[in-house]
């Protein structure tokens, strides 16, 4: 069985689409279990830079006007800011922070790491 994660890209970023499977888990004997999985939207990405200085200037501002933060990341070769919209959808702010993606696609899937942006 596959991995369940598929990302595409048209070669400029490390992906502009990524698709993470959901569902019902099987049980021995194919029945289906209850997980609170639920399938639709997760986020959206929107990149806002190219380095950790431009990721900490956006945490920053989203301070200073008081945007609630739901969460930061450090996934390796970005550095995210999540947020949620009026309407509670999640946003992830992202600046790019390596292209190690470029040598080796296979970093897009590092694990997460916790991200301080405060200082």
């Amino acid at each position: 069985r596959g991995s369940g994660v598929a990302l595409f890209s048209s070669g400029r970023t490390h992906h502009e689409l990524l698709l993470i499977e959901v569902g019902l888990p099987r049980e021995a004997g194919g029945a289906s279990r209850k997980r609170g999985i639920e399938p639709g939207l997760y986020h959206i990405g929107f990149k806002i830079g190219d380095s950790p200085e431009d990721a900490k200037r956006a945490y920053r501002e989203l301070v200073e006007k008081s945007v609630r933060i739901i969460g930061t990341a450090d996934h390796g070769v970005t550095h995210s800011i999540y947020i949620t919209d009026p309407d509670g959808n999640e946003l992830e702010l992202y600046a790019d922070v390596s292209d190690e993606w470029k040598k080796n696609p296979r970093a897009v899937m590092t694990p997460v790491q916790p991200l301080n942006l405060e200082s």
